[in-house]
């Protein structure tokens, strides 16, 4: 089977030679691609097509990437998605089991007295990026139903662009607060001692809905229905597919529907983060 592999721009109305994916870079790129590869692989077995792996430095590009044409297949956070859909009418092909009732947590340092959120008044605080949904778009929310404006409530309001650096800031002190991906901040609590040392969940966020693998707007719609068939038939019970699947987090893989982020339209929509 091939790897990684030069992309052509020229289609045909019903068969693409290259799938060009991405990934919301949710943290370091290039650990990125190093992850997600086993599934590149995967997909270009199961869809028999070559798969190019297109990097991201940031959120908008991928957004931008989207908009032009410039990928296929993206792995997006919610309320990326819901731009995508009302500016480009992506479509939504598949969601893990997790991504249904996901949630962020509220990070501060070990020797933080808090014991809630309200109890941090005066600290400084990190979001992640401007468009993430874990990150920003649903803890703001979630922040406001307590009647709390992040830019007066706290002393000083970051965005640090990824998950694992506002990990990084709380670790290090250079923030008292961070709010992240509950499962990206799972497997760091995991793989560093340092972190575990350093680092609480002080509270986790009520469910929402989020990350969504959505194709472009014109992707032959064959290619399409495989690729959903492609992660649906992944199995917890083949012991190869069982490594992929642990890998991604997940135990299975559902279709997905726009009506599924109904909710992040509707926040996103309320706090006026729609516009552009």
């Amino acid at each position: 089977m091939g790897g990684f592999t030069a992309c052509t721009l020229q289609t045909e109305p019903s068969h693409i030679d290259v799938l060009r994916v991405s990934v919301q870079p949710h943290r370091d790129t290039e650990r990125l691609k190093d992850f997600y590869q086993p599934l590149m692989r995967y997909l270009e077995q199961e869809l028999n097509v070559k798969v190019q792996w297109v990097s991201v430095a940031d959120y908008q590009q991928q957004l931008d990437q989207f908009h032009n044409g410039e990928v296929d297949l993206t792995l997006f956070g919610g309320y990326a998605f819901i731009k995508a859909l009302e500016k480009d009418k992506a479509d939504p092909l598949v969601m893990r089991d997790i991504d249904f009732r996901f949630t962020s947590y509220f990070l501060v340092a070990n020797n933080n007295i808090a014991s809630k959120v309200s109890e941090l008044k005066g600290q400084s605080f990190s979001f992640g990026s401007k468009l993430s949904t874990s990150g920003h778009i649903m803890p703001r929310f979630f922040l406001s139903t307590q009647g709390i404006v992040p830019e007066t409530f706290f002393s000083e309001v970051l965005y640090s662009n990824a998950h694992d650096t506002t990990f990084q800031l709380v670790q290090d002190g250079i923030v008292d607060v961070g709010v992240a991906n509950s499962v990206l901040i799972d497997q760091l609590l995991k793989e560093t001692k340092t972190g575990r040392n350093n680092v609480k969940i002080l509270s986790e966020t009520p469910p929402y809905p989020n990350y969504v693998w959505a194709a472009r707007n014109g992707l032959p719609e064959t290619l399409k229905t495989n690729i959903i068939e492609a992660f649906i038939k992944l199995s917890i019970d083949d012991k190869e597919d069982s490594k992929l699947l642990q890998k991604m987090g997940v135990n299975h893989y559902f279709p997905a529907n726009s009506d599924d982020f109904e909710p992040i339209r509707k926040i996103s929509h309320q706090l006026d983060m729609l516009k552009t």
